[in-house]
């Protein structure tokens, strides 16, 4: 077999791997995964406990995403995901705490109220026609409001052990305490042995969190793939009209998405109460954002009809991979809530670009990809480096009106610091200025080089960007290094994209 034959059948092979809408998270994911693998000490990413651990992690908010991917295919929004899984999980908590119901029949009542809350946005959305964004966004104020009001803003006290078998509870503990009790006796001994030898390296971190996430997937999969109404909702989300008139009851198949998006909430707060030690109604915030991100990035349009359920799991897996990496970086939260938006702007784009099927604009969008994760690298010291002088301005401010003569309410005297707390200031100043300036110069970089699409800038970008994330892993900054080793790819990618297109087209015509 000759060399252009094994590079035609790779380009071949490329091509119809990067038609499959999920494409674009599984490879995001393995090549920060392996980043990650590379630039970090300590245990290693690919360890099954790590592994499992981020499943676990990832539980409750990818059920909510699950539901919401059924109502995004079907053309949908659904805005109030967060409050209903905030409502429910208040609720059940409270019913529990405070009116004595056995835990069982409040997690029913629950998982009920989360099926009547979808059951109104439905009727609302599919029967009275209002659109979804406006009542799902009224949803998202009422629910939240509702919670607060019923439970009084109030924590309840810690909830029942039933809860862990949403969460933490790990099946394979009691058989190993028997194990360890010398309790088993037969082919069970052995099998105690087994768990307990490899229980610090497997069996630790085995939780219901993650085997009811994954089951759900697989059954969501499932009904989507191979049931009627998995097929109607593609259909609906392609063509309403369309589907309409080829007989398709589309409003009650438009309301079953709601309904299961609802539902989808309820059971994320159920995950979550199984990990938490109470009950509070204001649990669930900005998750609307996490879901509809997770749900695109996983390749699911916004504008219906195309993306899988497998693509929604990459995706909401792919979300925590950043997210955690962020925080491993010391980013605040309010910058990470900045990075999940910027992740959906790119997420659409990406999703224009693939229905244009042309190669300039695939080849810029991934510059721009390249662009975006250079600059979620660059917030490590760059949020450092503007929040001490803002730190510091303030404090200047306040000395220089206390001189005028002027006094100080009791907000302006907060902004005064004391000597150490200014030291620490210009400590922060002086070790990220030059670290800012170099990471805001990468970004500008990668944005000539995605405007220009010129492949031997791509090439050289591409290679500052690796040699950029090796000098962050010996600077004391490795948690932001997979971010620029994953814009190395995409950058290096980008230069490949005409050629790749211009070969496929030839064999698609030979």
């Amino acid at each position: 077999m000759t060399a252009t034959n094994v590079q035609d059948k790779a380009i071949s092979h490329l091509v119809s791997f990067f038609r499959k809408e999920w494409s674009g998270a599984f490879l995001a994911i393995i090549i920060l995964a392996v980043a990650i693998e590379l630039v970090t000490d300590g245990k290693p990413f690919f360890h099954p406990t790590n592994l499992m651990t981020i499943l676990n992690n990832s539980a409750a908010i990818g059920v909510v995403a699950g539901g919401m991917t059924l109502v995004i295919l079907a053309a949908g929004i659904d805005l109030s995901v967060g409050s209903v899984m905030g409502m429910v999980a208040a609720v059940t908590g409270y019913i529990v705490s405070y009116w004595g119901l056995p835990p069982w029949m409040a997690i029913m009542c629950g998982l009920a109220l989360g099926a009547l809350i979808g059951g109104i946005h439905g009727t609302l959305v599919a029967y009275i026609g209002m659109p979804a964004f406006i009542v799902t966004l009224a949803g998202l104020s009422v629910w939240r409001g509702s919670a607060h009001l019923s439970t009084g803003a109030q924590a309840t006290p810690k909830l029942p052990d039933t809860f862990d078998l949403f969460g933490r509870y790990n099946p394979f503990s009691g058989l190993r305490a028997d194990f360890k009790a010398g309790e088993l006796s037969g082919f069970m001994e052995p099998i105690g042995a087994f768990i307990d030898a490899h229980w610090m390296g497997f069996f630790r971190t085995f939780q219901m969190s993650m085997i009811i996430f994954i089951v759900f997937f697989i059954l969501l999969a499932v009904v989507i793939s191979n049931m009627r109404i998995g097929r109607y909702i593609y259909a609906i989300g392609s063509n309403e009209q369309g589907s309409r008139q080829a007989g398709i009851n589309t409003k009650m198949y438009t309301m079953y998405t709601y309904l299961i998006c609802s539902m989808g909430a309820a059971l994320g707060a159920m995950l979550f109460l199984g990990r938490a030690p109470y009950a509070k109604s204001d649990y669930g915030q900005m998750w609307e954002l996490d879901a509809i991100a997770a749900v695109v990035i996983g390749g699911t349009s916004l504008f219906g009809g195309r993306g899988t359920v497998i693509g929604t799991f990459m995706g909401v897996i792919l979300l925590k991979l950043i997210n955690n990496g962020l925080t491993l970086a010391q980013l605040e939260t309010f910058w990470q809530m900045v990075v999940t938006g910027l992740i959906i702007l790119v997420a659409v784009g990406i999703d224009i670009v693939r229905q244009s099927k042309s190669a300039e604009k695939v080849q810029r969008m991934l510059g721009v990809v390249a662009v975006v994760l250079a600059l979620f690298a660059a917030l490590t010291p760059v949020s450092a480096l503007v929040s001490s002088v803002i730190n510091l301005h303030e404090h200047n401010s306040m000395v220089a009106m206390q001189l005028a003569g002027e006094k100080l309410a009791a907000y302006q005297n907060a902004r005064l610091l004391d000597e150490t707390a200014l030291a620490a200031l210009g400590a922060t100043i002086s070790d990220t200025w030059l670290m800012s300036l170099a990471m805001l110069a990468l970004v500008a970089g990668g944005g000539f080089a995605a405007w220009r699409m010129d492949r031997s800038i791509a090439h050289v970008v591409s290679v500052l960007y690796f040699v950029v994330a090796i000098g962050l892993v010996f600077s004391g900054m490795a948690a932001a290094a997979p971010l620029l080793i994953l814009g190395s790819f995409a950058m290096l990618g980008s230069s490949f994209v005409p050629y790749m297109f211009a070969r496929a087209r030839e064999l698609n015509e030979a």
